[in-house]
């Protein structure tokens, strides 16, 4: 059981341990896993945190003059010393990962990345790239701005031949699959369920409302019945996520590295193309890119959901 949400889930920790205490009731063998801004109500929390949850990742994107320029508190100031003391308090008891976004400061040097987080203790790190917002142009169109994943690829090279030397996991988005062949790209396409704060059901991170983008809404495929007290599945959307594997998507058949990526992520292809059957051409060069530099169909590339 994965606490995510478009806010940060601690913020209600309440809920988290009401939700804990009923999923333990029904499923006593059941792991629990929480993706936080790490910026804790108190000392109680981070130590019902690690205690109860199998992994925590936490989103910190560097030492305190990139990750407090990204990411201040409500009131602007930067709380980057208070999430490394509880990274390395909730480490002391169960798995800890960090997931970094990398932003124009730190993309050209992702070796210092690895190295920051390695002192702190990490050995779980995924670095992803930062991603402009979709902007609408005069027509009503939707265009997709971002940084060159290229240019992330380029630069992940030599992060993740420091992070051997060092006895660290890194990976990103691309690498997920690299540890063993399949046929699917990511869970949104199993599809897995996730309840969202609105009752919707959905199988993407990247769709977190009932009435979320239009090209993300292939990823709502139920909502839960207040009436009735169930969820209600929409079955011809689950065909058709389902049907999202490499025999059904002609343009990776004749891939060297199709049974080690399926695809990519199906929400950043929808999100960029409307169609989770496509795929991002500049996405694959990157990707293929990154097989060519890296060990492929080692177990060690992935673990747990950053």
């Amino acid at each position: 059981m994965r606490f995510f949400s478009p806010g940060e889930p601690t913020q209600r920790m309440d809920v988290i341990k009401e939700c804990v205490q009923y999923a333990r009731f029904i499923s006593p063998q059941i792991n629990f896993e929480l993706q936080t801004n790490g910026l804790f109500s108190s000392s109680e929390d981070v130590a019902w945190i690690a205690d109860n949850f199998n992994a925590v990742w936490f989103s910190l994107d560097g030492p305190s003059e990139i990750n407090d320029n990204n990411r201040p508190d409500s009131h602007g100031h930067g709380r980057t010393g208070e999430i490394e003391d509880n990274l390395q308090a909730v480490a002391t008891k169960t798995f800890v990962g960090v997931r970094s976004t990398v932003v124009e400061k730190t993309i050209e040097n992702q070796v210092a990345l690895v190295e920051y987080y390695h002192k702190l203790g990490v050995k779980y790190l995924a670095l992803n790239p930062e991603i402009s917002p979709i902007q609408r142009n005069s027509n009503g169109n939707e265009k997709v701005t971002k940084n060159s994943i290229m240019r992330f690829a380029e630069g992940f090279i030599p992060a993740y031949k420091r992070s051997l030397e060092l006895g660290m996991i890194l990976l990103n988005a691309n690498t997920f699959n690299f540890d063993e062949k399949t046929d699917v790209a990511c869970r949104s396409c199993l599809p897995m369920p996730q309840l969202n704060p609105d009752g919707s059901i959905s199988s993407c991170d990247m769709a977190l409302y009932m009435d979320t983008k239009a090209e993300l809404q292939v990823f709502i495929y139920g909502h839960w019945e207040e009436n009735d007290q169930k969820i209600i599945y929409y079955l011809d959307k689950i065909e058709h996520l389902r049907g999202r594997r490499l025999h059904n998507m002609p343009i990776c058949k004749t891939c060297e590295i199709a049974e080690y990526c399926a695809g990519g992520c199906a929400g950043r292809v929808a999100f960029q193309t409307g169609d989770i059957y496509c795929v991002i051409p500049e996405y694959c060069a990157a990707t293929k890119f990154m097989a060519k530099h890296m060990e492929i169909g080692k177990k060690e590339n992935f673990w747990s959901h950053p």
